[in-house]
């Protein structure tokens, strides 16, 4: 029942696609890099108790592949990139401050052999890291509570309460257009198709439309949007200079 609760918490730190109608950041970051890098770690600790690592390692072995060229190529490098496949059937990604990002094998499955629509999944989490939203989200109360609690290293009813500020952590729309902007430009410059990002769109939508409940949880922390779609078809011909092609789930 507690691990119950811990995994749904968890699952509202999912990040890809967050749509709500928050204000931006009113100022800069508060934390250094080396504290984001710290507390990264220290909330993936708690995730690895909460969730399970999927099993399979040729998995997980090409979600960090896909990573890695990312990030040589993208990522800051005064972050702590790491990329690793939680077992579920929830199809969703997140990202923690200063590296440390997860998908949901569920995911995995859902885009298939497509490297490049999981390279734009990976690309968006990555750009969350790089311009340190999380950091700059702390500004409005976000992330205070999950830095409270952990300074309890890891107890359980502690946990439960990382749980709960979990739960409360919401991205800016401003914050999740960015993510999708330079995604596209991550994916192209590394040598992914950047359309990758726009068919993992239309697979949503197909999803959602169908009632795959296993995306529920993606669709409450990260509502789907035709505008989002839009917004990263026009950043695809601005990047490639090019029509962006018809995309179909």
């Amino acid at each position: 029942m507690r691990q119950d609760l811990v995994r749904r918490g968890l699952l509202g730190l999912i990040l890809l696609g967050v749509t709500l109608s928050l204000t931006g950041c009113r100022g800069g970051t508060t934390w250094s890099k080396k504290e984001e890098v710290r507390i990264g770690q220290e909330v993936a600790a708690e995730v690895e108790k909460a969730c399970k690592l999927d099993p399979d390692p040729a998995v997980q072995q090409r979600v960090q592949l896909i990573g890695q060229r990312l990030v040589e190529t993208v990522g800051d490098k005064d972050f702590k990139f790491s990329f690793k496949v939680l077992e579920g059937k929830e199809v969703n990604a997140f990202a923690l401050p200063g590296g440390p990002i997860y998908v949901f094998r569920g995911l995995v499955d859902l885009v298939g052999d497509d490297d490049d629509m999981l390279a734009g999944v990976l690309a968006h989490e990555i750009a969350h890291v790089n311009r340190r939203h999380a950091n700059k989200q702390y500004t409005q109360g976000l992330w205070r509570g999950i830095v409270i609690g952990l300074a309890t290293r890891g107890r359980v009813r502690d946990l439960a309460e990382l749980t709960d500020a979990l739960l409360q952590l919401r991205y800016s729309r401003q914050h999740e257009y960015e993510a999708d902007r330079l995604a596209v430009e991550y994916t192209y410059k590394t040598g992914y198709d950047p359309h990758g990002l726009l068919r993992f769109l239309a697979i949503l939508q197909r999803e959602e439309k169908i009632g795959n409940r296993w995306i529920e949880t993606n669709l409450r922390t990260h509502p789907f949007s035709d505008r989002r779609m839009e917004e990263v078809r026009k950043h695809i011909e601005r990047v490639t200079k090019q029509p962006a092609r018809e995309v179909s789930p």
